[in-house]
């Protein structure tokens, strides 16, 4: 009896290790994606999703992305199926992936769709801040079995943050125009990774309040809201930017002449590369509350950290 018992346990253990291989991970809109093994074929519907696979060294498992996955620069050689806005939905099944990887904000929805239709796994990522990139890289760490890989990127991206934080906790606070376009004049609300990096290095973003992810603005708008630092990218500034903005000898940023362009994809994707983003915004506003005679305040707990 007792054997046959032990006989009878065995056999129910069996049958339930293909459910316990299962792969179960949630993603940016609230789904469970479940996979039986970890993906082996993946389409990467954004730029930043293929540079975040590449980062925790499953690039390999890429075999189809879109329009601007430039990174690195293996990631050139990945065939394009579209752009982050259309697919080629002919092309996509052809490669025959085991999971796809997409960008909401940008990717078709119904496009979307009918790759579930087809029985393809489809994760969202949509990450807007240091903390939901460190997720998302374990995430896909689980998704593609680069668990220790993911979790040793996510360790390290989270440490550099801390220190930026920690250096920057008591930094002067500075008003910050970040011009994300110049016609039509446009810049970020709070819910954008920018607006993370800015407060961040102790800079205060005038529109945060703004329900829109990236507001149209006039430039009165920027006139009363009387920027101390105004900022953009590499790629989204014409060569005249700064001349532009001398038109206005009233503005703090103007009287002062701090202007500061930084490289557009480390502010713009939500990579590791955020990091280096936030690294060079955080040297611009030092260097900007140096040339204005502004001094951090006392950390007492970083002086005690420098004693010891």
């Amino acid at each position: 009896m007792c054997k046959k018992y032990i006989l009878i346990k065995c056999f129910v253990l069996l049958l339930s290790l293909p459910a316990l291989a299962q792969i179960a991970v949630v993603d940016d809109s609230g789904r469970t994606i479940v996979l039986e093994a970890p993906a082996q074929r993946i389409l990467a519907l954004a730029p930043h999703v293929t540079e975040n696979l590449f980062s925790i060294g499953a690039g390999d498992l890429v075999v189809g992305t879109v329009s601007y996955s430039d990174y690195p620069p293996e990631a050139l050689a990945i065939p394009r199926i579209g752009n982050y806005e259309r697919l080629s939905l002919e092309q996509a099944l052809a490669l025959e992936p085991d999971l796809a990887i997409a960008w909401p904000p940008g990717n078709d929805a119904v496009q979307l769709q009918r790759l579930r239709d087809f029985g393809i796994p489809v994760f969202e990522s949509d990450p807007n801040s240091f903390a939901t990139i460190a997720g998302e890289l374990r995430r896909l760490g689980r998704l593609t079995g680069r668990d220790q890989a993911a979790g040793q990127v996510a360790k390290e991206l989270e440490a550099g943050v801390e220190k930026l934080a920690v250096r920057h906790r008591n930094a002067p606070p500075l008003r910050v125009f970040y011009q994300l376009w110049h016609e039509p004049l446009m810049t970020v609300n709070g819910s954008q990774l920018v607006d993370r990096m800015l407060q961040l290095c102790g800079g205060v973003n005038p529109f945060a309040g703004r329900p829109e992810a990236a507001p149209g603005l006039g430039v009165e708008a920027v006139l009363a809201a009387s920027p101390d630092v105004i900022v953009t990218t590499t790629e989204e500034a014409p060569a005249n930017w700064r001349e532009r903005w001398r038109r206005w000898p009233q503005l703090p940023a103007v009287q002062h002449d701090l202007f500061y362009q930084l490289e557009a994809d480390w502010m713009h994707r939500a990579t590791v590369r955020a990091l280096y983003g936030a690294q060079q915004l955080c040297r611009d506003l030092d260097d900007a509350r140096a040339r204005l005679g502004l001094e951090r305040a006392a950390d007492p707990h970083q002086a005690t950290e420098e004693g010891d």
